[in-house]
């Protein structure tokens, strides 16, 4: 995200960096203050129809989402610097919400939540190498916007190399990270169970057209995951190229992890081939997974992670159950300010049912998208995700969601 210069918004964190025993200069403690971020806003309406009765509705759940990122990054010294982040996240009900827990008529909308800081760390650049150290995004490879208090290392020094070591003691958890493994209503041991530290080391290349990265990490109590990513892009002319990734994690669910919430291990493997062709953009590959005796395996630890991934709402690589087979295409093509889309998923999920009896649940997903970038920092879009169930005696269940959002980058 590209930092911009700010003037008077940056009083908002100057008294995390310029209250010291001999006052600095209004206008010399601004011009060292950087500010990056977004605002975003997004309407989300899902429908949801009871697996066992087919088309009884079970959900009908519709929210407005507000929320706001602002980091404010202060240069202290020659080496050392200092972010402060500030998060607004607030949702409004809206309309109907049948089969949810509002039950109190007209919906209210949340003028209360203040501003919290949600990053507030000190950093250390010295040569190639990056120590930071506070309440920070972990920025691993099986996370994708959580936060946690620890400290991490980046070094560049060897060219095309990018290694990284990581150690977090204080986790965001169910603020608002994403995925099941913080889902109450999914896993409600999670509420008196203790994931543990986070560790993690990984190595990234990129040497044109090859990149890869190997990564290893541990949530103390929950799992250890070793993953391996190559992807390859092949420039044929200006308006067309070739592409391919393949995707591999391990994951070893620890002793408390299998005794109290049903984890197990577990391996995940996926391939994609793409290609680009004159603002064409085709993607397609399989999807695949397997838990040892059809229990629960976690292949990221937050969101999706940087894992293959694909649709909206089929996969969540933080609770992955059973065995599962998919394939997936996506298409997009885009025009002047316009990007049009679909994406197609299909596949199924094998689990353990009663009397050690497989039950398989067939699945297809298709999605289509819009978006218009309006300017280089205002963006909308919004998609619109169709799934259908299937299961033993074709009962069938449906759901469906959709999204709009605008977003501003600054």
């Amino acid at each position: 995200m590209k930092l911009t210069k700010i003037s008077l918004a940056a009083l908002v964190a100057l008294g995390a960096f310029s209250s010291v025993a001999s006052a600095t200069p209004l206008e010399e403690a601004i011009k060292n203050v950087d500010l990056s971020g977004f605002a975003r806003y997004r309407y989300t309406h899902t429908h949801e129809y009871d697996k066992q009765q087919e088309n009884v509705k079970k959900a009908n759940d519709a929210k407005h989402n507000f929320k706001m990122i602002t980091n404010f990054k202060a240069a202290i010294d020659d080496n050392f610097f200092g972010v402060v982040g500030l998060r607004y996240n607030a949702n409004d009900g809206s309309g109907d919400n049948a089969g949810t827990a509002n039950t109190d008529g007209t919906d209210k909308t949340n003028t209360t939540d203040p501003f919290r800081v949600y990053q507030f760390y000190l950093g250390y650049k010295v040569g190639a190498t990056t120590i930071t150290a506070g309440k920070q995004v972990i920025g691993s490879y099986f996370t994708d916007d959580a936060v946690g208090t620890g400290v991490r290392v980046v070094n560049e020094d060897i060219e095309g190399l990018t290694l990284t070591a990581l150690a977090f003691d204080a986790l965001e958890g169910s603020g608002e990270s994403d995925g099941d493994l913080y889902d109450a209503s999914v896993t409600s041991q999670l509420n008196n169970y203790d994931v543990g530290n986070l560790y993690a080391a990984g190595i990234a290349g990129a040497y044109d057209p090859i990149n890869f990265q190997l990564w290893y990490a541990s949530l103390t109590n929950l799992a250890d995951l070793l993953a391996a990513d190559v992807s390859a892009n092949f420039a044929i002319t200006d308006d067309v190229s070739l592409g391919a990734r393949l995707n591999y994690v391990n994951s070893t669910a620890d002793a408390s992890a299998k005794s109290k919430l049903g984890y197990n291990d577990g391996n995940f493997y996926a391939g994609e081939l793409s290609t680009s062709l004159f603002g064409f953009d085709l993607a397609g590959g399989y999807i695949g997974w397997k838990s040892q005796d059809k229990g629960i395996s976690a292949f990221s630890f937050e969101d999706q992670g940087s894992l293959i991934d694909a649709g909206e709402d089929v996969f969540d690589w933080t609770h992955a159950e059973g065995k599962g087979n998919f394939f997936y295409a996506t298409s997009a093509y885009a025009f002047d300010k316009f990007t049009v889309g679909l994406d197609y998923v299909k596949g199924n999920i094998k689990t353990a049912g009663a009397n050690n009896q497989d039950v398989k649940e067939k699945i297809e997903e298709f999605v289509p998208r819009f978006a218009y970038q309006y300017s280089k920092k205002l963006k909308f879009s919004s998609f619109y995700s169709f799934q259908t169930h299937k299961f033993a005696n074709d009962v069938k269940a449906k759901e469906d969601k959709f999204r709009f959002e605008a977003k501003y980058s600054f």
